[in-house]
């Protein structure tokens, strides 16, 4: 998967492989991570592929059966064990495994190219649910004021009259991607392309360009000079590859319909405690009560 294709032609279908699938829980595979030799165990197999949305990252570093593997070990000397997390890691090590492939490249030049020339990007994703894609996917009731709340708000910020910023939308409706563009027709970007589910597809109808239209939103979410995102795992690791994750970091709470302003989790003298959540992106987020 390293340019996120698989190519048939150098793959060997001979070779062992592990699929596992851990979705929103998974009690066995959380076991093997936090108490067992599963490092050992998996070793025996060629392949290896992980479908999970849960952040078992500090698990490993607390696994006691796994202190003496190397790379663990090289962690653990240089970092404080509470900042072994899956956010705080995830940019390092997505940069290593992955590089864009020549679509992808092509379809943020531009966009990359408009950063170089001094334009900034307000950055918008609004998970609403029922992904068209997946027919299981819940609706958030309580994001149903989501998009005349964040208007309001860009619109507090005179948004309109900054002619070096431009708005990049991202959703799973494309409802949402219309009205918000409808606003500002004359500073908005989007990726063109299916709404796809990425961790849970119904079918193989349109994978190839709604997986393509994905990364690149992934890519893009990572460019942005201001981020207003909703609670979802997707666009919270997009944004960890910012240079500066909590700058001018928004979180939508429908709940309260109010924009919150991130924070960063260790900027305080003393280290959160360790808080275990099946949704990572709690952790990520972890925005503070202050209202905008």
């Amino acid at each position: 998967m390293y340019n996120w294709t698989l190519d048939n032609r150098t793959s060997n279908f001979n070779l062992s492989r592990k699929i596992i699938h851990a979705i929103d829980a998974e009690s066995n595979f959380a076991n093997d991570i936090q108490n067992t030799k599963f490092i050992e165990t998996w070793a025996k197999y060629n392949d290896i592929e992980i479908y999970t949305n849960l952040d078992l990252v500090s698990d490993i570093f607390r696994n006691p059966f796994i202190r003496n593997n190397k790379i663990i070990d090289m962690f653990l000397l240089h970092v404080p064990l509470e900042q072994l997390t899956l956010h705080s890691l995830f940019p390092f090590v997505f940069e290593i495994l992955f590089q864009p492939s020549l679509e992808v490249a092509n379809a943020l030049q531009p966009i990359l190219q408009a950063i170089e020339n001094g334009y900034m990007f307000t950055c918008i994703h609004l998970r609403m649910g029922q992904n068209p894609s997946n027919p299981l996917d819940d609706r958030f009731q309580d994001r149903s004021s989501a998009v005349k709340d964040i208007i309001d708000f860009l619109n507090r910020t005179n948004l309109r009259k900054m002619r070096n910023t431009r708005v990049f939308i991202a959703s799973d409706s494309e409802q949402v991607v219309s009205n918000i563009a409808s606003q500002f027709p004359n500073q908005t970007i989007t990726i063109p392309g299916p709404i796809l589910h990425i961790d849970r597809p119904a079918d193989g109808t349109n994978l190839v360009h709604g997986f393509l239209k994905v990364v690149i939103e992934f890519y893009m979410l990572g460019e942005c000079y201001t981020s207003i995102f909703t609670a979802s795992g997707f666009s919270a690791l997009a944004n960890r590859r910012r240079t500066e994750p909590y700058q001018n970091l928004f979180k939508y709470d429908g709940s309260n319909r109010r924009i919150e302003r991130c924070h960063d989790i260790y900027e305080s003298a003393q280290p959160p405690k360790i808080v275990t959540v099946a949704l990572y992106c709690r952790v990520i987020f972890n925005c503070s009560s202050r209202e905008i």
